[in-house]
């Protein structure tokens, strides 16, 4: 599957938070960087830190463009994060929405996602 459409369906399945489908895009060693500079390894251990990152922000991936190099390994959606503070950690203030630019970069191999890394401009 080229790396253009294991990018989308992983937006899609966050989006919707699919994680059953995202889970079936990875490698079962798959890495996950996060902003804040977490590193977590295999898929139960990227599941459980999407979706508490998602659910925590009531985020959203939006206006993206993605891109990939000749070889189809590597991918990038360029885009926003857009959601709400929850906590009332930032100065939006609690229940304020946020619309961040963000940059998801994906790595490929065999077919399944090996890496991926969460870059936003500012944490959350």
């Amino acid at each position: 599957m080229p790396i253009r459409q294991q990018m989308s369906l992983a937006i899609q399945a966050l989006n919707q938070r699919d994680f059953a489908a995202l889970e079936a895009l990875f490698d079962a060693d798959a890495v996950l960087d996060m902003p804040d500079g977490q590193r977590v390894i295999g898929l139960a251990s990227i599941r459980d830190t999407l979706s508490a990152y998602l659910l925590r922000h009531d985020a959203r991936f939006a206006n993206g463009v993605a891109m990939a190099d000749e070889a189809g390994l590597r991918g990038a959606y360029d885009g926003t994060i857009d959601g709400s503070d929850r906590e009332g950690k930032s100065n939006t203030g609690k229940g304020g929405r946020f619309s961040l630019p963000c940059v998801l970069v994906f790595e490929s191999e065999d077919d399944h996602l090996t890496r991926l890394s969460l870059y936003l401009s500012t944490a959350l």
